[in-house]
């Protein structure tokens, strides 16, 4: 029985009444394996959210050639030079996208893969170089209070009773940048005034009388209480000039 798509020839040709053995060779036509080949070879992405990069710069379109097959079709792939999942990602069409720079080190690997879509034995690599140092570090929390300074009178005792009620009290304000938190802890010589809530303003009031001196106002932020900054405020009494 010979086989469909063999060519089978007989040598020496037979001839009748004749005892001759005879030998048969088969002739295989030899089909050519699947090649794929992708380009470029190499290519250097930056990090999506590499500071001052184009986005243009962070993504490279891979292209794959199919050769002795009936589909053109490859399916694409990325993984790492130890074979895990790469950083990086690559869509049907061979874009691929390069990932958020994140803990990744600069220089980092990823391996792109083309399969025959006809054959998951014929591949086809190329390389990619993630580069960059990321965005650009976000800037510390600053919180300022204002005023710096202020001096407040004492309503009584001395002669105190002569300065308006508004020169016993001041409001001090905090100014935040840089923080999602807006939640403030103000703080008198480093006692947390609980009454004052969290709001960014203080109003700091004297009562009764006392001698001079200087207290801290403080200002910090309530869920990073390292940032902080501070005033004075300076109690001070009236004396009216000529009076004993």
């Amino acid at each position: 029985m010979i086989e469909k798509g063999l060519t089978v020839s007989v040598y020496p040709a037979p001839c009748r009444h004749s005892h001759t053995t005879y030998q048969v060779y088969h002739q295989v036509v030899c089909q050519h394996q699947i090649e794929v080949e992708v380009w470029p070879a190499n290519a250097e992405v930056y990090f999506r959210d590499e500071r001052y990069a184009d986005p243009v710069n962070t993504q490279v379109r891979f292209h794959a050639s199919v050769y002795n097959g009936m589909s053109s079709k490859v399916n694409w792939a990325v993984q790492d030079p130890a074979g895990n999942p790469g950083a990086g990602s690559i869509d049907p069409t061979g874009l691929y996208l390069a990932p958020p720079k994140g803990s990744l080190s600069h220089g980092i690997t990823d391996i792109i893969i083309a399969t025959a879509a006809e054959s998951p034995f014929r591949k086809a690599y190329a390389f990619v170089t993630l580069m960059g140092n990321g965005p650009e570090p976000l800037p510390q929390p600053i919180l300022e209070v204002f005023p710096k300074q202020a001096y407040l009178y004492y309503p009584q005792g001395h002669d105190n009773a002569y300065i308006d009620q508004s020169n016993t009290q001041q409001l001090f304000r905090a100014t935040i940048r840089h923080s999602s938190g807006m939640a403030v802890q103000w703080l008198v010589d480093s006692v947390v005034q609980s009454g004052a809530g969290t709001v960014p303003w203080f109003l700091y009031q004297l009562t009764g009388s006392g001698a001079s001196k200087v207290v801290t106002i403080s200002a910090r932020l309530q869920t990073q209480p390292a940032i902080l900054d501070e005033a004075k405020a300076i109690h001070i009494n009236y004396s009216w000039p000529g009076l004993v």
